[in-house]
């Protein structure tokens, strides 16, 4: 029997292999036990007789957005549903906390569609590319697919930000051209 909830500190070490493998295979980004212990109550993890078989995180970004991240699910569990229940538990804590709006990247955007998710643009998620795309090695060739899943009755789209009104500016001078405002 496969049960998906919380992670617990103890759960931690476990956890590590996983993702370690799913890192050295680049289908996420390398986590520090150091940070998975610090944003523990982010993750909810899939055990199957003791063994930690799938795993995924909540990220706040903002107070009107959420990414899920680290989505991963030990190869030998794929296609049982775990990955599903693991995300409807992040979802069913997005809306708990009232978060009008949840995104992914992801190389599998199938999944994502058929929970819901509507495919939209990196570019129009300002926040998770100052936070981390910018450091990513593949920033300037991203393979991932963006995907959003609107919680409150509004649409997505009503949401977004008009990046056209966007400065990142320190001293007059812009450090992180978010797109090129001249191409709209």
């Amino acid at each position: 029997m496969i049960n998906v909830h919380k992670a617990q500190l103890v759960d931690v070490p476990r956890m590590m292999p996983l993702l370690n493998e799913f890192a050295r295979q680049a289908e996420i980004l390398p986590r520090l036990e150091a940070d998975v212990y610090q944003s523990i109550r982010d993750w909810v993890i899939a055990e199957a007789d003791g063994k930690i078989v799938g795993m995924g995180s909540l990220l706040i970004m903002w107070s009107d957005l959420a990414e899920i991240r680290s989505l991963v699910i030990d190869p030998v569990y794929q296609g049982q549903g775990i990955g599903r229940e693991i995300v409807v538990q992040l979802l069913a804590e997005a809306r708990s906390l009232e978060l009008p709006r949840v995104f992914a990247l992801t190389r599998k955007p199938g999944f994502f569609l058929k929970m819901g998710f509507q495919l939209t643009r990196i570019e129009n998620l300002p926040r998770k590319v100052q936070k981390d795309c910018v450091f990513c090695p593949k920033f300037h060739a991203c393979d991932e697919v963006a995907v959003i899943m609107p919680l409150a009755e509004a649409r997505a789209s009503e949401h977004l930000l008009n990046f056209s009104k966007i400065k990142s500016t320190v001293n007059g001078q812009s450090i992180i051209p978010l797109i090129n405002t001249q191409q709209r």
